[in-house]
């Protein structure tokens, strides 16, 4: 074999990891706005697969017996052990066909072609009138430049009133970049003007993003921007409420009781 041939296998494997990377998205996106429809242990397994997909193998604490919700994900995920991330979203992704087999239904799917056999089939193009998802360039809007951690087409876009704009699902795009956990486009948006306790439909603020994704980078960025703790969504519950992962609800826990002294 020459080495020609080595990099075309090699661009087509990473080609195929990208378009893989975009289906498990779709997949989480679906879960996250049907989840009403799964019951709570199916809910806890794709908690678990997400964690281990974006985060890697579970090093956190246990939680205490106390915390009981807590104690149940954390135990799901770390059951998972040393799983690679590209198993996990197949796992993910798995799940969400074996429960719903027309969950892809008149949405979009790889470039033009779906997952084939070698990637294990949700469904064949043939079968299933499926969109592209990779939508032409001239069709993407400033929530899709953020969910591909696009910011230089963000920096060439964004007008002032963009940043005050909720989607479909009730997302500004400051939600968006903290539940993508992408730094950079977080401070961008922050520096253009971005509410840092921008509520969504929902009434979550981006530190209700942070906290409950896990996402600590993002979190401490938040903090630092002094983003309020407090604030509590449409089911009273505050960024600390709705964190499971036992460091962060520690810094949360931590952070609030600095700013309650200093108050004084």
């Amino acid at each position: 074999m020459y080495d020609s041939d080595l990099e075309v296998d090699d661009d087509e494997e990473h080609q195929q990891g990208k378009e893989f990377d975009k289906l498990f998205s779709v997949a989480t996106e679906h879960v996250m706005h049907k989840a009403n429809i799964y019951d709570a242990r199916d809910l806890l397994e794709f908690y678990a697969l997400y964690k281990q997909a974006t985060s890697g193998a579970c090093h956190a604490p246990r939680p205490s017996m106390l915390q009981m919700k807590a104690r149940s994900k954390w135990q799901a995920w770390h059951e998972l052990g040393d799983m690679s991330s590209a198993d996990a979203q197949r796992a993910y992704v798995d799940k969400v066909h074996k429960l719903e087999p027309s969950w892809l239904d008149n949405k979009q799917i790889i470039g033009g072609t779906a997952i084939g056999r070698t990637g294990w089939v949700v469904h064949s193009i043939e079968s299933v009138p499926i969109e592209e998802i990779y939508k032409p360039e001239h069709l993407k809007t400033l929530f899709d430049h953020v969910k591909e951690n696009n910011l230089e087409r963000l920096r060439e876009q964004l007008k002032p009133t963009d940043l005050i704009q909720l989607d479909e699902h009730g997302m500004a795009l400051l939600h968006w970049a903290t539940d993508r956990n992408a730094i950079e486009i977080i401070e961008f948006l922050v520096k253009q003007g971005a509410d840092v306790d921008q509520r969504d439909a929902e009434q979550q603020t981006p530190l209700h993003y942070a906290a409950s994704c896990g996402h600590l980078e993002a979190l401490r960025y938040l903090l630092s921007l002094n983003a309020n703790l407090e604030l509590r969504d449409a089911d009273g519950q505050t960024c600390i409420d709705v964190a499971d992962d036992v460091e962060i609800c520690s810094i949360l826990k931590a952070e609030l009781q600095l700013r309650n002294k200093s108050s004084y």
